[in-house]
């Protein structure tokens, strides 16, 4: 996420352990790709394609290697940044980095044995060229106008399209359509937390679609359309069948979308008050994706 590239461990912290390990790791952020992979996971106990039956390894691995994928690339943007402490230099960073993006490899590959054909292959390789596009020079996306769109991709929908194809062995248009509503509450929580650093991110360089638009348009207008374009994608994945009709629990959710609304009308200038805006961003975020797995379980009993 955006915001973790400005995050550093506290000063006297144990920076060289297990806290450090899970601060470069971005463990904080890990719910971002890993709750779109249990929905994808669970989305074929609704869709019931033919031929399914439930994979509990290949879920398993997935969700790990969903996990090692996030972590890697977390890595390797804190060495990209030159985030290197003296319990992590750069040289570090880059080991893990390298380590866990190769470990989530290796698990794809062994997770292509329940995949028909090479499309998991193609998936695996899109996967990591997206996490490249987003971190790695030339490309740093991180730091460029549409990079909030590379990463809403990377964890709104790449985890439900993969998730769904190790059970499944294919895709189908619905799946995409499933994956909508996350690929949006994504994007909200991207776009809070950059309101958030936008004046960090404007100093030290950076160019995101926030600081093009401008803090009052994207904290009002864009915040507001992302937040009716959430509900207008969770109607959409209903009405087409892509999501169980009990998904529709989440319009519950109606007060956070409104405080995320309101803060972010009022106090898109100030990052103390977008804190709050964020915080509801992640918690639509986290009971978005609940309540579509959830849901889709509760097609069991049908």
């Amino acid at each position: 996420m955006a915001g973790e590239a400005r995050d550093r461990p506290p000063a006297g912290g144990p920076s060289g352990g297990a806290l450090g390990f899970l601060h470069f790791a971005g463990f904080r952020y890990w719910t971002a790709s890993l709750l779109p992979a249990l929905v994808g996971t669970t989305l074929p106990f609704w869709l019931r394609p033919p031929g399914f039956s439930f994979k509990w390894l290949g879920a398993i691995e997935f969700l790990i290697a969903t996990i090692l994928l996030h972590a890697g690339f977390s890595f390797l943007q804190a060495r990209v940044e030159d985030r290197s402490t003296a319990d992590w230099p750069g040289s570090r960073l880059l080991g893990a980095a390298s380590v866990c993006i190769v470990a989530a490899g290796l698990m794809g590959l062994h997770l292509s044995k329940f995949v028909p054909g090479s499309i998991f292959i193609v998936y695996g390789l899109s996967t990591i060229f997206t996490g490249v596009l987003y971190v790695a020079p030339p490309f740093s996306f991180w730091r460029r106008v549409g990079g909030e769109q590379v990463i809403c991709a990377g964890l709104g929908l790449l985890p439900v399209l993969g998730a769904y194809l190790v059970q499944t062995g294919d895709l189908t248009r619905t799946v995409y359509l499933a994956s909508l509503p996350l690929v949006v509450v994504t994007a909200l929580w991207v776009w809070t937390d950059e309101l958030i650093t936008r004046v960090d991110d404007e100093q030290a360089g950076r160019r995101t679609t926030v600081i093009l638009f401008g803090a009052r348009f994207s904290g009002r207008f864009v915040v507001l359309a992302l937040s009716i374009l959430f509900y207008a994608t969770l109607f959409l994945a209903v009405f087409t069948a892509s999501i169980i009709p009990l998904s529709l629990v989440a319009v519950l959710s109606f007060g956070l979308v409104r405080t995320v609304v309101a803060v972010s009308w009022m106090g898109y200038a100030s990052p103390m008050r977008m804190l709050e805006a964020r915080r509801n961003a992640f918690t639509l975020h986290f009971a978005t994706c609940i309540i579509i797995a959830a849901s889709s379980l509760a097609a069991l009993r049908g």
